[in-house]
């Protein structure tokens, strides 16, 4: 073989380790990019767990709580209060922001029903201040998740990561994705 077809292949070989390392590279790049936004979803910006999962946690908690009180009272057989227990199954089920995003839709729908009806029941006075308890905890949390900067970090991993040598390299290496949480 000719010194000439010997350089040829050495330089053919040179540039597909260049591609692939640099395939490799903005792989690894974006998913540890991507891990970060989804650490803070589930952590914080601080990583001190305060969090919109956390604050997700706190909905379904309260969420358990209205149940227990209509088994208390024999109202768990209400259509509401199914559908909150069906949603307080889930819970633990869930895995990724997009998951979280659609299961907190479903729970604003249902939850103010839900509490709509056990308000409307002839309650104790201890049930009832129970009842505001939880109301008040969906409300904070519901209040602290609108104003959460995650989807602000959303934003930038998308902008960081755009371009066409981006979207080729996330195409062909199958980075993570990142969703916004509405």
């Amino acid at each position: 073989m000719s010194y000439t077809k010997k350089s040829i292949i050495v330089k053919g070989i040179v540039i597909i380790v260049i591609i692939l390392s640099s395939l490799l590279n903005g792989y690894l790049q974006m998913n540890r990019k991507a891990e970060k936004v989804e650490n803070i979803f589930m952590n914080g910006e601080d990583k001190n767990g305060l969090s919109i999962h956390y604050d997700l946690e706190k909905i379904d908690d309260s969420m358990s709580y209205c149940i227990s009180l209509a088994k208390a009272n024999q109202q768990d057989n209400h259509q509401y209060i199914k559908k909150l227990n069906t949603l307080h199954q889930q819970f633990l089920s869930l895995e990724s922001v997009k998951e979280y995003s659609q299961w907190y839709t479903d729970v604003k729908d249902v939850y103010p029903l839900a509490i709509g009806y056990l308000e409307g029941l002839e309650l104790s006075k201890e049930h009832q201040k129970m009842l505001s308890k939880y109301q008040a905890t969906y409300k904070s949390a519901t209040h602290t998740i609108s104003y959460s900067s995650y989807n602000q970090y959303v934003r930038d991993y998308k902008e960081e990561t755009s371009g066409v040598i981006a979207e080729v390299i996330k195409k062909l290496t199958g980075v993570k994705e990142v969703s916004v949480f509405d």
